[in-house]
């Protein structure tokens, strides 16, 4: 194995290690000898053995003029005594810190140091003037200068102690010259050892490499996808021949260095860039951290229907220069033909989810109606007539919605009859829609609802029947958009045997005929039901794929493409039929064909209930509350509740509404009622957060149809916040309430 080119370097670089080696082992030792020298006088070692000395001196200065006071009487002696307990007075100031040192360089000064920190505060007691010496004073000032002189002689010792280490120290200064040299001598050999080895290694390694990126070439040509290696800078790196197959360009437009913003302009499909802009993917890069794929499926160039996704990488060792992205393009034609294939078989299933979806819907219903049912019973005297019954028609309406809503979806899923009456008299049913279908077709629509006084009695859901009626007058008004004419009507037929509804004679031109079941009907007594408008009528197309859950004519978000399956849903519900006849410029005639029922029993007549009494809360502290709804008929119920109680409600229909009717406020918040699924960026749990950042004795209260009774504070909720579930009443909303303020509290 030749040596690696790279070995030259390596040698000078042992060359260089060793320089440095000598350089510095010669800066150390000298270094060493600096801090053998003075690494042991300390500065505050130096200024403690100042003011042992100072004191010394001022101590022995008072004892020598007081004495000669004492004999003579002269007043340079009285001023000289003066001075020396004025200095041992001052020196108070310093002691802590001469203690510390004292304490720090050897034991057993404890009572020494102690003796001399009270005969100075004794002393700084004195009169300063001869006279004043108390007696006792000069056995004072002889015992202090005996404490000094047995701290100077520790001291003294200290000193000793140090120059013998400094000593010491020279003697190991030598010996670790000695080591370091023969240490860095066999470091030199060592390095040069590892070093011939790694030269070996490297050569290896980099046959290994060649040979991996040949492997991987092949691998990736291999591939059924195309992928494009590219830079930071946006340059090719990588790709392999499928890229170009996928992408429908020539191999010879793929070189080495080309720009991701060169291939960007060539792949556009009507005027729109199929890869995103080059400045998403270098912000993305500029963060450094991992990001999920950029998935997107789209119309490629050459017309096949492509999976285009890019993914981020990062070099193990952070490095700038070794990130990247990596562009992967799919021919996914045939993937996407399987999926719609499934699913149109899964359309059933999605159906489920989309009932639930309307669950919280739903809910808001039953909040309006429960709210507005409660004000009005509060509304309960004579002058409140009018405010009472627009409460009362607020929760009819919300009532019918929900009626209707759950109808729909119930006559649409339930597969056996339950709860259904025996009987239902369609004049009662006509009675209703005479009135209602008005206000839904609109009045460019004339409707007409035949006299059905001699029509049997049908066996069948009202609230079913009403709904399928109302999604066939739905669709009827839709195929009539210049107006036109829609007719109701319902009369008897008994079959003697057995009949084949598409065998029946055509009506009015109507010769293209669909049946729910094509089983014959049953012999007896039936009701047929018509819906028919005089609009321009179906394709055999469209009436093909009439019963089909999710099928629309409408526009995108126009329609469910539920109607007719529910209607379906309930004609299998009562074991009837659904006919419905179509021709061009004929209009539609859609059929229900009803099984007959018994006359209406007595138990059947539905009984109004009576409105329950509801008890006025009981007056409680005024309060600044914010109420956030996105559903203005429950954001007005809650915001009357509470206004009743005597608060001052502010009210929002989002989270970003909220956070400036917040911001504009006078004064704190006190209470947050809050939906969790709010509009926008801001939902209930984020629009909390920012608020108890601002008011930190803020109440919460959440509010959500998807809550129960057990339910836990969702993830990201404020601590200390209060559930309410959908529907509400007021009483439980005010419990809540209270809870809550309780919460803030600590209550």
């Amino acid at each position: 194995m030749p040596r690696h080119p790279a070995r030259r370097a390596h040698i000078l670089a042992l060359i260089g290690a060793g320089l440095l080696i000598v350089t510095f082992g010669t800066m150390g030792i000298e270094l060493g000898n600096e801090m053998a020298r003075h690494g042991d006088l300390d500065r505050q070692s130096t200024a403690a053995g100042s003011y042992l000395r100072g004191l010394h001196h001022a101590t022995s200065d008072a004892r020598i003029c007081h004495y000669a006071w004492e004999a003579e009487h002269r007043p340079e002696d009285g001023s000289c005594y003066v001075q020396a307990i004025q200095q041992l007075s001052d020196a108070r100031r310093g002691f802590e810190s001469f203690r510390v040192v004292q304490m720090r360089e050897g034991g057993g000064r404890v009572e020494p140091l102690q003796s001399v920190w009270q005969q100075l505060e004794t002393i700084s007691a004195w009169p300063h003037s001869p006279e004043g010496t108390p007696a006792g004073g000069a056995q004072l000032l002889a015992d202090l200068d005996q404490n000094l002189s047995v701290l100077s002689r520790a001291s003294t010792l200290d000193q000793a102690d140090r120059v013998a280490n400094m000593l010491r120290n020279t003697s190991w200064q030598r010996r670790l010259a000695l080591l370091g040299i023969l240490t860095g001598v066999f470091s030199l050999v060592s390095a040069g050892w590892v070093l011939d080895r790694s030269s070996l290694d490297a050569a290896r390694a980099e046959a290994s490499s060649r040979d991996l990126a040949l492997r991987l070439r092949a691998t990736l040509d291999s591939l059924s996808l195309g992928v494009a290696v590219f830079g930071a800078d946006g340059h090719l790196w990588h790709w392999n021949e499928q890229l170009a197959v996928a992408l429908g360009l020539e191999k010879s437009f793929f070189k080495p260095g080309l720009s991701y913003n060169d291939l960007s302009a060539v792949l556009v499909v009507d005027g729109v860039p199929l890869l995103e802009p080059l400045e998403h993917v270098e912000t993305s890069l500029a963060k450094g951290q991992p990001a999920p794929p950029v998935v997107v499926e789209c119309k490629g160039i050459n017309g096949a229907d492509l999976e285009l996704c890019r993914t981020l990488f990062f070099a193990p060792d952070g490095a700038a220069e070794r990130r990247g992205f990596v562009l992967t393009a799919a021919d996914i034609t045939m993937r996407l033909r399987s999926e719609r294939a499934l699913g149109e078989a899964q359309k059933l299933r999605a159906l489920g989810q989309f009932t639930a979806g309307i669950a919280h819907d739903f809910k808001n219903l039953l909040t309006v109606i429960l709210g507005n049912l409660e004000l009005a019973a509060e509304h309960d005297l004579p002058d409140q007539v009018e405010q009472r019954q627009e409460y009362l028609s607020a929760a009819t309406h919300a009532g019918h919605r929900s009626e209707a809503l759950t109808s729909q979806l119930l006559s649409f899923m339930r597969r056996q009859q339950t709860g259904v009456p025996d009987s239902f008299d369609l004049a009662d049913l006509f009675s209703l829609l005479d009135g209602l279908l008005a206000r839904v077709i609109g009045p460019r629509i004339v409707v007409e609802c035949a006299d059905v006084s001699g029509v049997w009695p049908v066996r069948a859901d009202p609230a079913q029947l009403e709904s399928a009626v109302l999604n066939l007058a739905i669709n009827a008004r839709d195929a009539m958009p210049s107006g036109g004419r829609l007719r109701i009507a319902a009369r008897n037929v008994t079959f003697s045997v057995n009949a084949d509804l598409m065998s029946l004679l055509v009506e009015e031109g109507r010769n293209m005929r669909v049946v729910s079941d094509p089983t014959p009907l049953p012999a007896g007594d039936w009701v047929r039901l018509d819906v028919i408008d005089s609009g321009s009528g179906m394709t055999r197309e469209v009436l093909d794929h009439l019963f089909e859950p999710f099928f629309t004519t409408k526009r995108e978000g126009a329609g469910t493409g539920l109607g007719m399956a529910m209607v379906l849903a309930f004609s299998q519900q009562v074991k009837g039929r659904v006919v419905v006849a179509t021709g061009s410029g004929s209009g539609t005639e859609v059929s229900l064909w009803l099984p007959k029922a018994a006359a209406l029993s007595a138990t059947q007549v539905l009984q109004p209930t009576s409105l329950p009494k509801v008890n006025k809360p009981a007056p409680s502290q005024a309060l600044q509350v914010l109420v956030v709804e996105d559903d203005a008929a429950i954001r007005d119920i809650v915001v009357t509740i509470l206004s009743m109680a005597g608060h001052r409600v502010l009210e929002a229909g989002d989270g970003e509404q909220a956070f400036d009717v917040a911001a504009a406020a006078e004064g704190p918040l006190d209470l947050l009622v809050t939906d969790i699924q709010l509009p926008g960026p801001l939902d209930g749990l984020t629009l909390s957060r920012v608020l108890v950042e601002r008011y930190p004795e803020l109440a919460i209260v959440y509010m959500s149809g998807d809550l129960t009774a057990d339910s836990k504070l969702p993830e990201g909720g404020v601590a200390n916040a209060r559930l309410l579930a959908k529907p509400f009443r007021r009483d439980g909303l005010m419990e809540v309430v209270t809870a809550a303020l309780s919460a803030r509290t600590g209550a």
